[in-house]
C-alpha cells in the first residue's frame, strides 16, 4: 500500500490545528479540513473582483434567501470562475452601534450558486480575509451573523477559522414597513482579517 505524502503531511497539520485549537479530533473532521486545505484544481481558478456598483447588490437580492441587501456596503466582492460569476459578498459596518465602526468589517451578505467545487463558501472567505489584510490594513476585526431560523449552523465559518462569541434570542421588528427582516436567533462568529 502506498502512503500519499501529500494526505500526510495534511493529517500532522489537521492533528496540530486540533491541538492548538482544542478541536476534537475525527474522521470526518479531518476529511473536511482535507478538502478544504489540500491541493484543489478547481478552485484555483476562483478570483475576486472588487465591484464598485450596485449591480452587484442586485444579484445578491435576487438570490439570497432574503431577497433584500442593507445599505451602506463599504466592500462589495464578486467571485469569478472561468468569467462567470459564482458568488458575491458585501462587506459593510457592523450593525451593533455598539460595536467599533471603524475598524470592524460585518459581513452582510453572501451567496454562492449551488453548482459550484466543494467548500468554496470557506475557501472564498480566505480569501476575502486575505484581500481585506493586504488592501485594508485599519481592519482589525472581522464579524458575520448566521440566522438560526433559516436553519444556518456557520459550517462555513466554522471551516475558515471564525469562532462563536454569542447567540441571540429571536427578536421582533418594530419598524413599520419593513420587509423580508429575519427575526430568528442569530449565531454571531468573528476572527481577525
Amino acid at each position: 500500500m502506498e502512503v500519499n505524502p501529500e494526505k500526510v503531511n495534511l493529517a500532522k497539520a489537521y492533528r496540530s490545528c486540533c491541538e492548538r485549537y482544542k478541536w476534537t479530533y475525527s474522521t470526518k473532521g479531518f476529511l473536511c479540513f482535507c478538502a478544504l486545505w489540500g491541493p484543489e484544481k478547481e478552485v484555483e481558478k476562483v478570483i475576486i473582483v472588487i465591484s464598485h456598483s450596485t449591480e452587484l447588490d442586485k444579484w445578491i437580492a435576487e438570490r439570497h434567501y432574503l431577497h433584500s441587501t442593507p445599505a451602506g456596503a463599504v466592500l462589495r466582492m464578486s467571485f469569478e470562475e472561468n468569467g462567470k460569476r459564482i458568488g458575491a459578498m458585501m462587506w459593510g459596518r457592523n450593525p451593533s452601534p455598539k460595536q467599533d465602526q471603524t475598524n470592524v468589517l460585518c459581513l452582510t451578505r453572501m451567496f454562492f450558486v449551488d453548482d459550484t467545487a466543494p467548500f468554496v463558501e470557506s475557501k472564498a472567505l480566505g480569501m476575502a480575509r486575505k484581500f481585506i489584510r493586504k488592501y485594508c490594513p485599519e481592519i482589525k476585526g472581522l464579524v458575520a451573523y448566521c440566522s438560526t431560523g433559516a436553519g444556518h449552523e456557520g459550517t462555513v465559518y466554522k471551516a475558515d477559522g471564525w469562532f462563536e462569541v454569542s447567540r441571540t434570542s429571536p427578536s421582533r421588528d418594530c419598524r413599520p414597513g419593513r420587509k423580508n427582516v429575519d427575526t430568528s436567533g442569530k449565531i454571531k462568529y468573528v476572527r481577525s482579517p
